[in-house]
């Protein structure tokens, strides 16, 4: 009876000790999230979806007698070639359909100061200055990289509807409502060189806010909103929500300004930060207290 007396105060004792000293450990301070992946792969598909459009843009106008800008195109080459279809008309209407095909060929240092190759296919359906006209944007075998050993291919489609208004329209008149476009992208793939890849979905409003009415490219000005969700290239879920318009000069390759809202999937939101309108390739994430550098 004693021996047991004796074994029961150890184990009390044994017990209250170890309370005692799991109470004095010290919580360890959560991990910082340093995680800037969907926030850097969401600025290069913003990017990369931006020229595509602008590309678009220049092909249809200066591919057909119904030029709007003739001034050239500032963000080909030489190396590239535009070819236009005829319009057919699509009966019983008077609409017309017609495709156009930009070839980069095996490879082709464009006047932005990047690498391209292969093909962005274009179907235009009604002449693309008129409202309601809309193209269908798709891909053949097309890369893009700052380096020709760095060049990511690019899949899927894009979707660009006019919302008006009507551009000729618009030349003559004294009406300041800016043009816009509702822009689909869908089933985006961005893939590295090292075979490593990410995923973008989004729904975006582009606005000519700037110089609609002169003949140069140059100075043309784009003002993007809307959202976005996609996969990093580290296989995780994202969202994202631009919070101050992304804008786009013509005559820089990046975005100067703007802000987006990144969500990964199970993480805090961090906010990336395009600039104050300096042309350069910087862009911030700020999650939580800290910020760090990337990219655009």
């Amino acid at each position: 009876m004693e021996t047991k007396k004796i074994i029961s105060r150890w184990l009390i004792a044994g017990v209250a000790i170890g309370l005692t000293i799991g109470s004095c450990k010290k919580e360890q301070p959560a991990a910082d999230d340093t995680d800037t992946q969907a926030a850097s792969d969401n600025a290069q598909a913003e990017s990369v979806s931006n020229d595509v459009t602008n590309m678009a843009d220049q092909a249809a106008a200066n591919g057909t007698s119904a030029s709007f800008k003739m001034s050239g195109s500032e963000l080909f080459s030489p190396c590239a070639t535009i070819d236009v279809s005829k319009d057919t008309v699509i009966l019983p209407s008077t609409d017309t359909v017609n495709t156009i095909t930009i070839d980069f060929r095996a490879s082709c240092l464009c006047k932005d100061n990047r690498y391209r190759k292969g093909q962005i296919i274009i179907t235009q359906y009604k002449r693309w200055w008129q409202k309601n006209s809309y193209r269908m944007i798709s891909f053949n075998g097309y890369f893009v990289g700052k380096t020709t050993d760095a060049m990511h291919q690019i899949e899927g489609t894009h979707k660009v509807t006019f919302n008006g208004p009507d551009l000729r329209t618009l030349l003559t008149s004294t009406n300041t409502t800016n043009p816009t476009w509702t822009i689909e992208a869908k089933e985006m793939k961005i893939t590295a060189p090292n075979g490593k890849y990410h995923t973008w979905n989004s729904t975006r409003t582009r606005e000519w806010s700037e110089g609609y009415k002169t003949p140069n490219w140059l100075d043309d000005v784009y003002l993007i909103t809307g959202g976005a969700d996609g996969t990093n290239s580290n296989g995780s879920g994202y969202k994202a929500t631009i919070t101050s318009a992304l804008k786009r000069k013509i005559s820089c390759s990046w975005f100067v300004s703007g802000t987006v809202e990144i969500t990964p999937t199970g993480k805090k939101t961090r906010t990336v930060d395009f600039g104050n309108g300096t042309c350069d390739d910087k862009a911030t994430v700020t999650i939580g207290s800290k910020t760090y550098n990337i990219t655009k």
